[in-house]
C-alpha cells in the first residue's frame, strides 16, 4: 500500500492556535469565566479597530474558549458558522437584506 498517496487531512483542519500565531491579533485563546456569567454557553465579541472583526468564545468548564474570529460568516470556521447557525439573533446580523 502507497501511503503517499492518501491525502493529508490532518493538516486541512482548523487549528485556532495556528489562526492566533499567524494573524498577530489581539484576541485572547481563553479567560476565565465570571460568576455573573453562569448559564452562558458562548460569548460572542466584536471590535471594530482597523474595520469589524467578531470572536466566538464556548464555554469549557470555567473558562470560554476562542473558537474563532472572522470579518465575516464565510471566514469562519465551521464550528463558529454552526454555533452561529443555531442562534437566530447572532446569524441575522450576518444576513444580507
Amino acid at each position: 500500500m502507497n501511503k503517499s498517496s492518501q491525502p493529508n487531512t490532518a493538516s486541512k483542519e482548523f487549528n485556532i492556535h495556528d489562526k492566533l500565531r499567524a494573524a498577530s491579533t489581539h484576541w485572547s485563546y481563553c479567560f476565565a469565566a465570571q460568576p455573573y456569567e453562569d448559564g452562558f454557553n458562548y460569548q460572542f465579541r466584536t471590535t471594530f479597530v482597523d474595520g469589524m472583526e467578531f470572536a466566538i468564545y464556548e464555554r469549557i468548564g470555567n473558562y470560554f474558549v476562542l473558537v474563532d474570529f472572522f470579518s465575516s460568516y464565510d471566514e469562519a470556521c465551521d464550528d463558529a458558522k454552526s454555533i452561529i447557525d443555531g442562534l437566530p439573533d447572532i446569524k441575522k446580523m450576518f444576513s444580507v437584506g
